[in-house]
């Protein structure tokens, strides 16, 4: 068998807390507790729990963002928390990342041009190839080539988020992490963006893994997820087994949790 494209192996990561007594040890936060899985190129993963159980740290520590306290990120083959900065450098042509908040992620006092460009400058990509390579990036999620002289401010919040995925597609890379990509969207706006990353995954063979707590999101996009509670992975498989026929009593609770509609229960309010 072929090797998979990511490949996560016994993941730990401890965060040390300020001393609550004088003479006593740091109070210790265990983020993540052995986390394993794969992710075949061409595929999508899906992460999901509630706030506090790791879901960003994990993204994190596969970005290369943070240092495991023990464990490996494996990317095409190669261990990159073993890698030197220069190569971890060019290894991130090959990775990027979409953040949640579409408002906070771009720089205010840059223009789209630049800041969806930013990536291939990191990388040496002469001005030249720059403006090519950002006009057909933007064309590619919607947008026209002359936005590239706006600022984020001129467009809304579904809009910032497609050039926020722009940016992660400019240097054409293998995975994209994408942490809450849509949370801080309206519900339509929603649906516009994950069709986008649907499409962009039929025309440039991504691989996502997507971080969430929406479990209609990772449905509509994921063909595997992974259950995570308290730092372990408890449960993982295809959405259509997970969310039918869950086995583990957390993934059983996060289903109970989702919001359902109550015609009747509505209707017996308004006649009251």
């Amino acid at each position: 068998m072929s090797e998979p494209l990511l490949r996560v192996e016994n993941l730990v990561r401890h965060y040390a807390m300020p001393r609550e007594k004088l003479f006593g040890p740091p109070p210790v936060v265990q983020a993540l507790n052995g986390v394993s899985f794969t992710i075949e190129a061409g595929r999508s993963l899906g992460i999901v729990g509630e706030s506090g159980s790791g879901k960003s740290t994990l993204a994190r520590l596969v970005m290369a963002l943070d240092k495991p306290t023990a464990g490996q990120v494996w990317l095409m083959g190669r261990d990159l928390h073993a890698l030197p900065r220069e190569e971890l450098r060019a290894a991130r042509r090959d990775f990027q990342m979409v953040f949640q908040d579409p408002y906070g992620s771009l720089d205010p006092r840059q223009t789209i041009e630049r800041i969806v460009a930013e990536p291939l400058a990191a990388q040496g990509a002469t001005r030249a190839e720059q403006h090519k390579q950002t006009a057909d990036v933007l064309a590619s999620v919607g947008l026209r080539t002359s936005d590239l002289r706006k600022y984020p401010h001129e467009f809304s919040g579904g809009q910032r988020q497609r050039i926020a995925i722009a940016r992660a597609l400019i240097t054409r890379p293998r995975l994209i992490v994408a942490d809450e990509p849509v949370s801080a969207l309206d519900v339509s706006v929603q649906a516009q963006v994950l069709n986008l990353m649907q499409d962009l995954q039929t025309e440039f063979g991504i691989t996502y893994m997507l971080i969430s707590h929406d479990l209609a999101v990772v449905h509509h996009l994921c063909d595997d997820v992974a259950v995570l509670w308290q730092g372990r992975i408890v449960e993982q498989g295809p959405p259509e087994r997970l969310f039918t026929a869950a086995e583990h009593p957390y993934t059983r609770a996060l289903l109970e949790a989702v919001p359902q509609a109550e015609p009747k229960a509505r209707q017996r309010v308004a006649t009251a």
